[in-house]
């Protein structure tokens, strides 16, 4: 009895002992590789701003040989926050832009401590900017929005960020001979909507050089429209917000440039009324495909897909949703 006893608790303990090792070994070579591809990525960090909102911003030298996709993200690490923990973020900068560039905003205890470093070191200009290493790129949903010659782009707040690299490629594009000949970007894209939804009007700063730039390259060609929305103020043709509506409008009919934003972009107030964007864009290209790409919190993404299959019911347009992970 008692050798029966012993024997299966030995059986049970080399189970036991299979399965603890092996996950650990999974994740000890996980960390492993990372560290190797961290010094063949150790990035020089070409310039650091910090924004409203917490958000750091990096522009970093392309390492030798590094080629992504628009859409892709890398994963980053700051070994003097922590030389074991690793954090994906969208890249910002487009494939053909001569460095890279990500947007960091804290809502943890880790990008908390990287922006808190790189906040002092720009304070004090004795102080060196903090190192990072980079390892990737790796694939993303956004990247697919190369095989819709038409998509629709909705970030909230930071969310907006994978989408900041596809305007970023489109607009390069547009720049590329026989786009006017084919009416198509250089990867076929005829048409692209951005939709940005925040609550707070600082973020704006985030990307507002980039909104400027890309409006500047597609003001002929009319490929990229982007709509800024301000949740935190009422919705137009509310008495609450008729004052603010009016000096809007009037500053940009004389100067284009939106007194929000601070960009060409025009800000609207409240939220999408998104069965309406959905409806008149059915109207608008009836019959063709069109990609949605979502980046943002789970509820509003259940929504947009539930109306993407809505749509696809009551309309000859087709909506093919992808969910990026926020």
């Amino acid at each position: 009895m008692f050798m029966s006893l012993l024997s299966h608790t030995v059986s049970k303990c080399m189970q036991t002992w299979v399965y603890v090792v092996i996950p650990v070994m999974i994740y000890l070579g996980e960390r492993m590789f990372r560290m190797v591809r961290s010094m063949a990525y150790e990035s020089k960090i070409l310039d650091a701003m910090t924004y409203t909102g917490k958000v750091l911003s990096l522009k970093m030298a392309k390492p030798p040989g590094f080629r992504y996709q628009s859409g892709m993200y890398v994963f980053v690490q700051c070994p003097q926050v922590s030389k074991f923990e690793w954090h994906p973020f969208s890249l910002t900068s487009a494939p053909d832009d001569d460095h890279l560039s990500i947007h960091i905003r804290s809502l943890g205890d880790w990008s908390y401590h990287v922006y808190d470093m790189f906040h002092e070191a720009l304070r004090c200009s004795n102080l060196d900017l903090p190192k990072v290493s980079i390892d990737g790129p790796y694939g993303a949903a956004s990247q697919d929005h190369s095989k819709y010659e038409i998509i629709l782009l909705i970030g909230l707040g930071i969310g907006a960020t994978p989408f900041i690299s596809v305007l970023k490629d489109i607009a390069n594009g547009l720049d590329k001979e026989g786009y006017a000949a084919n009416h198509h970007s250089a990867n076929g894209l005829r048409k692209a909507y951005f939709y940005w939804v925040t609550r707070e009007q600082g973020s704006f700063e985030w990307f507002r050089d980039i909104m400027k730039e890309v409006s500047a390259r597609d003001s002929k060609q009319g490929v990229i429209e982007m709509y800024n929305y301000l949740t935190s103020v009422y919705q137009e043709g509310d008495k609450r917000s008729v004052l603010i509506s009016a000096i809007q409008a009037l500053h940009f009919a004389r100067h284009g440039i939106d007194i929000i934003s601070k960009t060409p972009v025009r800000t609207h107030f409240s939220r999408p009324n998104w069965p309406r964007v959905f409806h008149g864009l059915a109207r608008k290209h009836i019959g063709e495909r069109i990609g949605v790409f979502y980046c943002g919190p789970d509820d509003l993404g259940r929504q947009l897909e539930r109306l993407c299959h809505k749509m696809n019911m009551r309309t000859f347009t087709r909506f093919v949703f992808h969910k990026e992970h926020f």
